[in-house]
């Protein structure tokens, strides 16, 4: 009788180890029954540890493309049982009977009905939909199981980076923060949120700091930065599916930082105009307590012009900037600076103009600054240019190179941020005095005719907090400005001067 080959194929999942449908186990039982129906076995694949889903597994697609190189030697493929070759969808069984038919190959099952008929065709698909039926029964329990952890406030995956997963001596698994890198997102947070900061250049900073892919060791990518600093499970929550749960680890970061980072991300720059807008993110919004009112433009109707709007991201009713406006303009009609006090005030600024300009000309230029910046960037350049040539200093090991470039890197981005702060510095500091100069009596005035900037810098010199409830509007003045109030009230005749400035929002934006 003519000897027949065949191939086996076997599989097994993590899970399906531990209850006995071990590798060996099928391949003795697959080699038994082709003995027992003439097949001699000319190779076996071996497939571990992956889900019959989909037919995207690497052992499966290696008998299937071995198969196809050797038709002619294979008469059939042996398997334990339908579920080893598939769980998945009809289109998959599709696929495979398409393979059979064009390798003209025989697809036989070591413990199931193989007969050639309309009754052992019928007992296939059953067999074939009762595996897929358990497969998505199987993938429901998953789901219902990470659900339930993840309400319990238990991430049902892997921990983050900053974090790492932990097995107590009684085997209960936890998340604790990871001491080695968690310093390194609470500095990305932080850097991120001055604004000064893309997330490249973020990931360069804290690469040369140390922080390095641990598989590896190059630095993270600006797209894994984002994720990170989205991520809500650095200040203590879980999320799944889009909900999100009170977590068991310990946050991070402040939900403070962690908004306000998430602030940035959602700004976005007009499109089609450059406007300013002066009471951005200066109002806090004590509904949520998380927010602050960011500003809007939209038409009014029957093109009745394009209004400006400040609300919150939690949806409470919006405050239009005119209205704005009038506040602020009513709250410096409160003040009034006397004569004297002018004169003094004008003598002050002068002293500490000139103590700036002495102070600014005992510091570093920022010319001096700026060549200091581009004799770095060469030094980098050269450097990683003799690297790349095989030219470094005798002696010198990767180590000492690394350490070099990243004391050159971080000594470039203080220096870079330095010249920032000093020219923004230099600038808000003169601009200020020059406001104060024109304080005076003439408040009200100055802020109808002020640019936007100007009504912003006037704002926040008069004013420590704004809160915004959804109806009133809550503003607290500095020490100073209460006491020329009280002035502005007893020149008036009207007693101490002291009451709180609010504006109820009668005729809200919905």
């Amino acid at each position: 009788m003519l000897r027949k080959n065949c191939v086996i194929y076997v599989r097994v999942s993590t899970e399906e180890q531990t209850k006995g449908y071990s590798l060996n186990g099928q391949e003795r039982i697959d080699r038994d029954f082709a003995a027992s129906q003439g097949y001699e076995v000319i190779n076996v694949f071996r497939e571990e540890g992956i889900s019959a889903k989909d037919l995207n597994r690497p052992q499966l697609q290696a008998m299937m493309n071995w198969v196809r190189e050797h038709t002619a030697e294979v008469d059939a493929v042996i398997f334990w049982k339908w579920e080893r070759i598939s769980r998945g969808t009809e289109y998959d069984y599709a696929v495979l009977g398409k393979f059979f038919e064009e390798c003209k190959v025989i697809p036989l099952s070591a413990t199931e009905c193989n007969e050639d008929s309309p009754e052992g065709e019928l007992l296939r698909w059953i067999t074939k939909g009762t595996a897929l039926y358990e497969r998505r029964k199987i993938s429901q329990r998953t789901s219902m199981g990470m659900e339930q952890k993840a309400r319990e406030g238990i991430r049902p995956c892997k921990a983050p980076i900053g974090y790492k997963n932990y097995t107590m001596p009684d085997e209960k698994k936890i998340i604790v923060i990871d001491e080695a890198t968690a310093p390194f997102i609470r500095k990305a947070f932080e850097l991120y949120a001055t604004g000064n900061y893309s997330l490249k250049r973020l990931g360069e900073t804290l690469y040369y700091d140390g922080f390095k892919h641990p598989k590896t060791g190059e630095k993270f990518p600006p797209r894994k930065f984002e994720w990170m600093l989205k991520n809500s499970f650095y200040i203590g929550t879980v999320e799944y599916k889009g909900n999100y749960y009170e977590g068991k680890h310990e946050p991070l970061i402040s939900k403070e930082l962690f908004y306000q980072v998430q602030g940035m991300f959602g700004w976005k720059k007009p499109k089609s105009h450059n406007i300013f807008f002066p009471y951005t993110n200066m109002i806090k919004c004590i509904k949520c307590c998380e927010h602050k009112l960011s500003a809007e433009m939209q038409r009014g109707a029957h093109n009745s012009g394009e209004y400006i709007y400040y609300r919150c991201r939690c949806g409470c009713k919006a405050i239009k900037q005119e209205e704005l406006d009038k506040v602020f303009i009513d709250m410096l009609e409160d003040i009034y600076i006397p004569p004297a006090e002018i004169e003094a005030m004008k003598n002050e600024a002068r002293e500490l103009l000139q103590a700036i300009k002495d102070y600014e000309n005992s510091l570093e230029s920022p010319v001096e600054m700026q060549k200091k910046i581009e004799t770095i960037k060469s030094r980098i350049q050269k450097s990683y240019s003799d690297k790349l040539d095989g030219k470094l200093p005798y002696g010198m090991t990767e180590e000492d190179w690394n350490g070099m470039m990243a004391n050159w890197a971080s000594e470039l981005n203080k220096l870079e941020i330095k010249l920032t702060e000093r020219m923004e510095k230099s600038k808000i500091l003169y601009d200020k005095l020059s406001l104060i100069m024109s304080f005076c009596n003439q408040l009200p005035e100055l802020f109808r005719l002020a640019t936007p900037q100007i009504k912003r810098e006037i704002v926040q010199t008069c004013i420590r907090t704004l809160t915004y409830d959804g109806e009133t509007l809550n503003i607290e003045l500095f020490p100073i400005f209460y006491k020329l109030k009280y002035w502005k009230n007893v020149k008036n005749g009207a007693g101490d001067g002291v009451r709180t400035h609010e504006y109820r929002n009668h005729n809200p934006r919905p």
